[in-house]
C-alpha cells in the first residue's frame, strides 16, 4: 500500500502509544482504533502533540473591528462571537448578535484547527487573522464590515499568539501538561 502524506498517521500507526488513554478517555478499544480510517485515527493524533485536554484548554475569539453601512446585523465594534474548540458558541462569552454572515469566514479556520493541532500549531496564522463580512450589499463591498479571530486560553482569557502552542512545547522537551 503506498505511503499517504507524511504529515498525517500512516496505514500501520494505530496510536498505540496513546490508545490506553483514548480508551479511558473515549472507551475507545484497539479494535476501534484499528478499525478507524487512516484520516479519522489522524484526527485522534493531535493528543500526541497537545495532550488529552487541548479541546478544553483553548477557545476561538471573533471580534467586531469595524462596521460597514451595509451590516443588517446590527453588528458594533468591540463585539464578540465566542467559540470552544468544539466549534459550539459560547453565549455567555459572546456579547455580538448571532450573525450567520460573522460566523461563516470561521468556518474555514475550524477545518484548519485539527490539522494544524495534529502538529501541535496555533490554528491561526496571519492568514486566518482577519475576515470580512461576505454580503457586499449595494456599495459593491466596500460597505462590509469586518472582523479579527484568535485563539486564547479558556482559563486565562490571554491571547495565544505563539505559533507552536505551549501544550505542544512542553510535551515536545519532555514535560508532562
Amino acid at each position: 500500500m503506498p505511503k499517504i502524506d507524511p504529515f498525517y498517521v500512516q496505514q500501520d500507526d494505530y496510536l498505540d502509544d496513546i490508545q490506553p488513554n483514548m480508551e479511558r478517555a473515549l472507551g475507545l478499544t484497539r479494535e476501534d482504533v484499528m478499525r478507524m480510517s487512516p484520516e479519522a485515527r489522524n484526527l485522534f493524533s493531535a493528543r500526541r502533540k497537545l495532550g488529552n485536554s487541548w479541546l478544553d484548554d483553548y477557545e476561538v475569539v471573533v471580534e467586531c473591528t469595524e462596521t460597514g453601512p451595509d451590516c443588517t446585523c446590527g453588528m458594533q465594534v468591540g463585539q464578540q462571537l465566542v467559540f470552544d474548540m468544539r466549534h459550539k458558541i459560547v453565549p455567555e462569552k459572546s456579547t455580538a448578535p448571532l450573525c450567520v454572515h460573522m460566523m461563516s469566514p470561521v468556518l474555514s479556520i475550524f477545518y484548519m484547527t485539527f490539522d494544524r493541532a495534529a502538529e501541535g500549531l496555533n490554528p491561526f496564522t496571519c492568514v486566518w487573522k482577519f475576515q470580512e463580512c461576505p454580503v457586499t450589499g449595494a456599495g459593491n463591498g466596500t460597505g462590509k464590515s469586518k472582523t479579527r479571530a484568535w485563539l486564547r486560553d479558556r482559563k486565562t482569557g490571554e491571547e495565544m499568539t505563539d505559533r507552536v502552542l505551549p501544550a505542544a512545547r512542553a510535551i515536545a522537551e519532555g514535560g508532562a501538561i
